[in-house]
């Protein structure tokens, strides 16, 4: 009779292994590959073009045995064999692909929201014994009760045996605003899991245990484009010096307002952003979580294409900045193509 067995067979001890048999006569993967890219030349290898083109060789290798005076019985027999194993090979690519379907959705509606959150963090070593996950879990736990005792959360992030995180010390562990596939999987998903004001339950990523407190939640504001004019001024410069930037960033806005220099010849000539100023002082676009806050939201509170700012500072200095071009979040459709590149490389692909 008919048999067929998939799966590579490697008993030959070659490198071409043997990738089915069919009616005891093996097939290798050399043949296989052969043919497929015969006729198969321009089109990309995926896995759903191979398990399609699979099927056709089978036929093929089937209407072989047929011109060989093949008896409808034991074809019969064959077909059932055939449709057994290919709801065999179906089965995980179909949980795959509804698993991916999952992942696609949750990641473009969490992109659709921003979080506001801070968070502490004790760390673990790479390769962490039974007694480091022990201990740590239970520093990170002391941390959570003495917050939900009281104590406020960025004095505990900042205090002795605190978070681990370096940049606590500055900012009391707020990490400021952020959207999905811009933290780590198990760390974005406690944050969207934790209501705004609560205190997460400690979740564990690559770098350790965390606690996370929720501050705010608003709807995801795009990406924007823009222009700027920067004069330097440092918190630690002398007085006279900040007074003297301060002036001067208000001269250029009022050259721009009264329509006596471009944007761009602005830019050129008083901007000192090196980066840009040969450019008129134009940015990549970007959206939440790539510049300083203060800078985003001046930038998204402009309300049309060339509208431009008031001066204003950062702790990097003063700005000015025009609004070049907007991009609203896009529909689920539009963002499919790069959500599935981004979930390909984001580390919730580990659960795929």
């Amino acid at each position: 009779g008919l048999s067929l067995s998939l799966g590579v067979q490697a008993q030959n001890g070659t490198d071409d292994p043997v990738l089915m048999r069919v009616d005891g006569q093996p097939v290798t993967r050399s043949e296989f590959e052969a043919i497929y890219k015969k006729n198969n030349q321009d089109a990309p290898v995926t896995k759903e073009a191979l398990d399609e083109y699979l099927e056709l060789f089978v036929n093929y290798k089937l209407k072989v045995r047929e011109a060989e005076t093949l008896g409808m019985d034991t074809m019969a027999g064959f077909l059932q064999e055939l449709a057994g194993y290919r709801e065999q090979l179906a089965r995980p690519y179909l949980i795959d692909r509804e698993l991916n379907e999952e992942l696609l959705q949750e990641a473009y509606d969490r992109s659709q929201e921003e979080v506001r959150a801070s968070h502490i963090l004790v760390q673990l070593p790479a390769d962490p014994s039974p007694q480091d996950t022990a201990e740590a879990w239970a520093r990170i736990m002391a941390l959570r009760d003495r917050i939900v005792a009281g104590e406020d959360f960025a004095a505990v992030a900042r205090s002795k045996g605190g978070s681990d995180d370096p940049s606590a010390q500055k900012n009391g562990g707020d990490l400021g605003w952020f959207s999905a596939m811009q933290m780590v999987y198990p760390f974005e998903s406690a944050a969207y899991g934790t209501p705004v004001g609560e205190l997460s339950a400690p979740v564990r990523t690559r770098f350790g245990y965390h606690i996370i407190r929720v501050q705010d939640r608003r709807p995801a504001r795009g990406q924007i484009r823009v222009a700027h004019i920067m004069l330097r001024s440092m918190d630690q410069d002398p007085a006279e010096k900040q007074a003297d930037v301060e002036r001067r960033i208000n001269e250029v806005h009022a050259l721009l307002t009264n329509g006596e220099i471009s944007f761009e010849d602005a830019a050129l000539r008083y901007s000192e952003d090196d980066a840009t100023s040969a450019k008129g002082g134009e940015l990549p676009m970007f959206g939440t979580g790539k510049m300083i806050e203060e800078f985003e939201d001046v930038c998204f509170a402009l309300p049309t294409d060339g509208a431009i700012s008031e001066p204003f500072q950062t702790r990097l200095g003063w700005h000015i900045v025009k609004r070049l071009e907007y991009k609203a979040p896009p529909s689920f459709e539009a963002s499919r193509a790069e959500l599935k590149q981004k979930i390909a490389r984001d580390s919730r692909a580990d659960i795929t």
